[in-house]
């Protein structure tokens, strides 16, 4: 609420899974910044886990305000906590067609957030001659592909997905954090 200056002390982060001791920084370090100033912005010397836990704790000597009043500090668990974000990309995991070879059935690592996707954005050839996809439907951790034609048994099948939307991701395939699967070149498909 008022602006401060670094003194003395630590700040500590804390993975909040075991209570681990991440990161010791000083106040006084370059790590830390703002100094003058109602925002101080702490940099860990390495990257956090993604989608992991963690809390802050900071010395009572760490902050003063312009008259000398010294900042409480944390000594809690809950007071300075916050989750990491998830930035990693889904990854290809198998593709098969359904039984009926009517549909082409790709598998990520993760479940997908949207429930449609753009046709255009996949290429599909059958025994050698490109198919059309009339409708991408995502469920879950799977994308389904609905064909034009059925895939004969035994007939050999590709698949590939190019991100239909550069700077745009309306129609584009992604997990919840936002992250686009990646591309998917010319994958041979089970059928």
């Amino acid at each position: 609420t008022e602006s401060v200056d670094a003194e003395s002390g630590n700040i500590v982060i804390y993975k909040a899974s075991d209570d681990y001791a991440v990161e010791t920084i000083d106040v006084t370090s370059g790590q830390v910044t703002g100094s003058g100033s109602t925002q101080i912005t702490i940099n860990p010397g390495s990257d956090l886990a993604e989608q992991t836990s963690y809390y802050l704790q900071i010395a009572a000597t760490a902050f003063d305000d312009s008259s000398s009043n010294s900042y409480a500090g944390i000594s809690n668990t809950t007071s300075l906590s916050f989750t990491t974000a998830d930035e990693t990309a889904p990854t290809f995991s198998s593709a098969a067609t359904n039984t009926s070879g009517t549909k082409v059935i790709l598998t990520y690592n993760e479940a997908l957030s949207a429930t449609t996707a753009a046709t255009s954005a996949f290429a599909v050839t059958t025994g050698g001659v490109s198919n059309s996809v009339t409708d991408a439907t995502v469920s879950g951790s799977t994308v389904e592909l609905t064909l034009t034609t059925t895939v004969k048994n035994d007939e050999a099948v590709t698949v590939a997905y190019t991100d239909p939307t550069v700077g745009d991701d309306a129609n584009a395939i992604q997990d919840s954090s936002g992250n686009d699967v990646a591309t998917l070149s010319s994958t041979s498909v089970t059928n």
